[in-house]
């Protein structure tokens, strides 16, 4: 087998175009883009001109003709599954962003699918490759941080009406901020905890932007863990780019992670951890002196969607599981919708097994 996986990119718009394919091309040295796909025949002419990519098509049949033996799905989510399918029944493996599906009837129909053509399939948790995640996990993980108390995880952007957007048609979509951004949130506190969530409660609002369909610009979301712990996760499509600190927010029994920026499309921000070693014993007069024990790290980020693509395709080339599997995606499905109908009754709902 070749030391490279071949790439056929279905939806070449947003952001396969922005991040993904030019990410996959300065950083995946075990990945060669040899097709894109869009239904825009004249989009992904030039993205292919763009990028330096040998063919581009408008079907999904013509890529799956091609080359390639992995697939990139950047489509909006209501074509995830029947994309996953058709790409699997053609024996290519397949990396699908986020929503993975908007049911879990659908999430069924992809996993018979890729069962059946015995290929790959990962869900698109970028989060996850931000290095500063990666440390933040490591610290949770290993008990640095002791019994986990709380996790916050903020993604927020200013997103007005925009003709077209299929992220604001929600025959598209299904969904607004939640669904779009605190999908990553809710995966990336799960996957630093280790621990799933089993409780949701929160709001979902149309606060500010006059969008065509209804889908919330507005999300407040209250969680519990399995591990007792409980979660916020607040996502926001009505906040300045330049006011939002997309934050992550971590606290145990023996100390906090704090970090600003890093939850986004960019590989960077900051973080800082305050550790004691052990907890201690109650302060009457509540000191807050945290500097002594005040880690700040600098570490080096690359681009999380090049590494996306190298993670799959080291998987494909080692022959191993992926980390972030179907059985993810489907209890993805089953905490935004607990979310969704815990909004609409006003209550806490538990999250399906």
């Amino acid at each position: 087998m070749s030391n490279k996986v071949k790439w056929g990119v279905i939806g070449c718009g947003g952001i396969a175009a922005r991040r993904t394919i030019p990410e996959l091309k300065k950083l995946a040295a075990n990945a060669e883009l040899v097709s894109v796909m869009d239904t825009n025949a004249a989009r992904a002419r030039e993205v292919a001109a763009q990028f330096g990519v040998p063919h581009a098509c408008a079907t999904e049949a013509e890529l799956l003709a091609q080359d390639v033996q992995a697939v990139y799905i950047a489509s909006p989510p209501n074509a995830h599954c029947r994309q996953t399918v058709q790409a699997a029944r053609a024996g290519k493996h397949i990396l699908c962003e986020k929503p993975i599906a908007v049911s879990v009837a659908e999430v069924d129909q992809m996993e018979a699918a890729c069962a059946q053509a015995g290929v790959k399939f990962m869900l698109a948790w970028c989060m996850r490759q931000n290095v500063y995640h990666q440390q933040a996990r490591e610290l949770v993980q290993s008990g640095a941080l002791g019994r986990m108390v709380m996790g916050r995880a903020q993604l927020t952007c200013w997103y007005p009406p925009i003709p077209g957007a299929w992220r604001q048609d929600i025959a598209l979509s299904h969904g607004g901020a939640l669904l779009d951004m605190g999908t990553h949130c809710l995966d990336l506190l799960e996957w630093i905890f280790g621990s799933p969530i089993i409780e949701v409660t929160g709001f979902t609002d149309l606060l500010i932007h006059a969008y065509a369909t209804p889908i919330e610009d507005t999300a407040t979301i209250l969680v519990r863990f399995r591990n007792g712990a409980h979660g916020i996760i607040d996502n926001y499509f009505n906040i300045p780019d330049a006011a939002a600190q997309n934050a992550l927010e971590l606290f145990g029994t023996k100390g906090s992670i704090i970090a600003r920026g890093t939850i986004g499309q960019e590989p960077t921000g900051q973080m800082f951890s305050i550790l004691q070693a052990q907890e201690t014993g109650y302060d009457a007069a509540q000191t807050r002196d945290s500097q002594p024990n005040r880690r700040e790290y600098k570490l080096e980020g690359r681009g999380i969607y090049g590494q996306m693509i190298t993670l799959f395709s080291d998987c494909i080339l080692q022959d191993r599981p992926p980390p972030a599997s179907l059985a993810d995606g489907r209890h993805s499905v089953k905490v935004v919708n607990a979310i969704y109908q815990a909004a609409r009754e006003r209550r806490v709902v538990e999250v399906a097994a």
